[in-house]
């Protein structure tokens, strides 16, 4: 047993269609599943971008740390 996306009534699980207003459960469920796997793109894209900004972070702090050894050498040798 189901509700209907359309009515609201309870219908059979196994009924593609709603026998009272006529509701497609088939669109209902492509939508759900279009829905299912946008969620999963977007958690994948949030775990990459996520991992590409530690990676260059901890670039970035790479290069910091080599710019104070420059700096500190440059001042040295003044």
């Amino acid at each position: 047993m189901c509700i209907c996306g359309g009515c609201g009534k309870v219908i059979e699980s196994a009924y593609h269609y709603c026998p009272w207003c006529g509701f497609s459960r088939i669109e209902e469920q492509k939508r759900q599943s279009i829905d299912k796997k946008y969620e999963q793109y977007k958690e994948k894209y949030v775990e990459s971008r996520s991992a590409q900004i530690e990676k260059l972070s901890t670039q970035l702090d790479n290069l910091e740390k080599e710019l104070s050894v420059l700096v500190l050498s440059a001042e040295m040798h003044k």
